[in-house]
Order: structure tokens, then C-alpha cells, then sequence
């Protein structure tokens, strides 16, 4: 398992989705399927990066894995709670941009990239667990 700890500050983002990227790479995933982990990697890091930590630093912890052929994702943090997979999806179903809510297209990026999303928060941290088939639409059988 090869894991990454770094302060979430958006000054690391670049080296925490090169190791993802890499990690990716080295599991044998498609150039097109690393891009789509590093989008949701991406989302899921600004938004701790930003929300996480609002009155004082803390660090995002990353580790990436391979079982059963999926890419497996863990980033930890100690900030502000937030289940990623209890929030609401955006609000596609306006025609008019202006009557829409702003917000939510990330989160829900991240389910669309992702072949399942897992959230827990255990002694004071997020796990979130992003899995990937080398395919977007690959069947979870861990």
C-alpha cells in the first residue's frame, strides 16, 4: 500500500494527484481512466483543502491500493466532518441556469467517476474510499 501525508493546502494538491496519478499508472489503469480518478482525487482534495480545516491546518493522508483488479483510494482527514455519499446531487432538472442551486457538480463527479464511494467517520476523521474498475461501470465484488 503506498500512502502519501501532506499539509491540505492547495500548495500540495499537484504532488498529492501526481502520486495518485502514478499509483494509477503502476496498478495498470488507462491513461482516460487515471484521468477520470484524478478528477474525483482532485474534487474531493480542493474541497478539504478549503472546508476542512476553517480555524486551524491539518493534514490529508492518502494511501492507494489494488484488490481484486480495482484501484482503491483512502484519503483521511481530521477536519470538519462530511459524508460525501449523503450529499444531495445537483439540480439538473431546471432548463434555466439562473433557477438552479450552485453547487454539488463536484460531489457528483465524483460518484460518476468512481465504481462505488464510501464514507465513515471514526475517532474524529473522514475516511472516504473512492474504488475504481478499470472501467467506469465495473461491478464491485470486494
Amino acid at each position: 500500500m503506498a500512502k502519501i501525508r501532506l499539509p491540505a493546502k492547495m500548495e500540495h494538491l499537484e504532488e498529492l494527484l501526481d502520486f495518485v496519478d502514478n499509483e494509477a499508472h503502476k496498478a495498470g489503469f488507462s491513461a482516460r481512466r487515471i484521468s477520470e480518478i484524478r478528477l474525483a482525487a482532485e474534487e474531493v482534495m480542493v474541497n478539504i483543502s478549503c472546508y476542512a480545516y476553517p480555524e486551524t491546518d491539518g493534514d490529508v493522508f492518502v494511501s492507494c491500493f489494488v484488490a481484486e483488479g480495482f484501484f482503491v483510494l483512502e484519503i483521511l482527514d481530521s477536519g470538519t466532518p462530511f459524508n460525501i455519499v449523503a450529499a444531495p446531487g445537483p439540480d439538473v432538472g431546471s432548463s434555466c441556469l439562473s433557477e438552479r442551486y450552485v453547487g454539488g457538480l463536484g460531489i457528483h463527479f465524483v460518484k460518476e467517476m468512481a465504481t462505488e464511494t464510501r464514507y465513515v467517520r471514526d475517532k474524529g476523521q473522514n475516511r472516504l474510499t473512492l474504488i475504481f474498475g478499470k472501467y467506469r461501470q465495473a461491478q464491485i465484488l470486494l
